[in-house]
C-alpha cells in the first residue's frame, strides 16, 4: 500500500495538469493516506509487547516515524505536517527518555489525533481544491467569453474604420468633383474665389503680397467654327496642362469660363507672375497641340495683377482683367502688367 501510495503521488510532479485533473488524482491519493494511517495505528496496536521494553518501544516509534515522514513528503501542505510532526514526536521521545512505562497510552492517543488531524486537513484542502478548479473553470469561460468579445469589438472596429475611410474617401472625391472643372479637370470659378477669399486674408495676416493672372485663348470661337467643339475641347484641356507645368508649388490654375483662365499665385509678387506668364505665353504659341493644322498655333492674352495685403478681392480680378482687354487691345499673344494707378 505504501508503495502505490508513493508512485501515486509521484505522478503529481510528472507533467503539468490542470486544476481539474489534479482534483481527479487527489482524491484516491487522500484515501490511501486516510486507510495507511489506519492500517499503521492497528499494527502498532496489535505489536505493542505485553511487558515494556524500551527497545522495541523504541523500534515501534521508529516504524510510526517513517510513515510520518513519507506522509510529510507526500502531503499537499508540508510546512503543516512538519510542525505537527516535530511537536507530536518531541513529547512521547522525552518520556520514553524519562519514563518509559506509561509511552504506550501516549502513542495511542497521539496516532488518534494524527489519524483525526490528518483527515481533516485532508478534507479542508479538497474542498479548498475543487472551490479553486470551481473558480478557475469560471475564470477561465470569463475569459474565453471575454476574448471573443474582444475580437468581435476589434473586427467590428476594423469594418468601421474600413467603412469610415471609404466615406471619407468619397467625399473627397465629392469634394474634388464639386471644385473641378469637368472637361479640364482643373479648379473651377467656385473653388478659385474660396481661395482667393482665403489668399486675401493670410495676405492681410503675413503682410506679404500676392498675385493673380486671367487667361484668355486668342480667337478660340474660331477653333470651334472651322474644326469643331470637340477640338477646341482637347484644345482646352492641352492648353490647361501646359500651364499647370510651368507653375510652382502653391500656385492654382483655374478654368473661370469659356476659354478664359485665371492664375493665383501666393506670396508672389506681380513682376514674378508677369515672367512666369511670359513663359506661359511661349510655351503655348511654340507647341504644336492636337487637332490643329500643321503649321497653326494657339496663341494666349494673359492680364497680370500685383495684389497688396488688404487689397480687396473684387478690386484684384478688375484689374487683371482691365490688364488682359490691354493685352487684347495690343495685338494678343502678349502679356500686361496692370498699372498701379488702377487700384482704389
Amino acid at each position: 500500500m505504501e508503495l502505490w501510495l508513493a508512485a501515486l503521488s509521484a505522478s503529481f510532479g510528472r507533467t503539468p495538469q490542470s486544476l481539474w485533473q489534479t482534483r481527479a488524482r487527489y482524491l484516491p491519493l487522500r484515501e490511501a493516506m486516510l486507510a495507511s494511517s489506519l492500517a499503521w495505528a492497528s499494527m502498532m496496536w496489535l505489536m505493542l509487547p505485553d511487558a515494556e521494553g524500551p527497545y522495541r518501544l523504541v523500534t515501534i516509534m521508529w516504524l510510526v516515524g517513517a510513515f510520518a515522514l513519507v506522509c510529510l513528503l507526500l502531503a499537499p501542505c508540508r510546512d503543516l505536517q512538519r510542525g505537527y510532526i516535530v511537536g507530536y514526536w518531541a513529547y512521547p521521545l522525552y518520556r520514553l527518555h524519562q519514563e518509559g512505562g506509561s509511552l504506550y497510552l501516549a502513542i495511542l492517543i497521539g496516532c488518534a489525533i494524527y489519524i483525526l488531524v490528518q483527515w481533516e486537513f485532508l478534507q479542508s484542502f479538497n474542498r479548498q481544491l475543487q472551490d479553486t478548479a470551481t473558480l478557475s473553470e469560471r475564470n477561465e469561460a470569463m475569459l474565453a467569453s471575454v476574448r471573443a468579445l474582444h475580437r468581435e469589438s476589434m473586427a467590428k472596429k476594423a469594418l468601421l474604420e474600413e467603412r469610415q475611410q471609404v466615406l471619407q474617401s468619397a467625399l473627397r472625391q465629392m469634394r474634388r468633383l464639386a471644385e473641378s472643372d469637368a472637361l479640364t479637370g482643373c479648379y473651377n470659378q467656385r473653388a478659385l474665389r474660396e481661395r482667393l477669399d482665403r489668399c486675401a486674408e493670410a495676405s492681410l495676416l503675413s503682410g506679404r503680397p500676392w498675385s493673380l493672372a486671367m487667361l484668355d485663348l486668342d480667337h478660340f470661337k474660331q477653333v470651334n467654327d472651322n474644326y469643331g467643339h470637340q477640338v477646341g475641347d482637347r484644345l482646352l484641356c492641352q492648353a490647361a496642362r501646359l500651364f499647370e507645368s510651368l507653375l510652382p508649388e502653391g500656385a492654382v490654375l483655374a478654368r473661370y469660363g469659356g476659354e478664359e483662365f485665371a492664375v493665383l499665385a501666393p506670396e508672389m509678387e506681380g513682376m514674378a507672375l508677369l515672367s512666369l506668364m511670359e513663359e506661359a505665353r511661349t510655351l503655348l504659341c511654340t507647341t504644336s497641340l492636337e487637332g490643329l493644322p500643321v503649321g497653326k498655333v494657339q496663341t494666349v492674352s494673359i492680364g497680370v495683377a500685383g495684389c497688396r495685403p488688404g487689397e480687396p478681392v473684387r478690386q484684384c480680378l478688375k484689374r487683371a482683367d482691365v490688364a488682359l482687354y490691354r493685352a487684347k487691345q495690343g495685338g494678343r499673344n502678349r502679356v500686361r502688367l496692370a498699372d498701379d494707378a488702377e487700384r482704389g
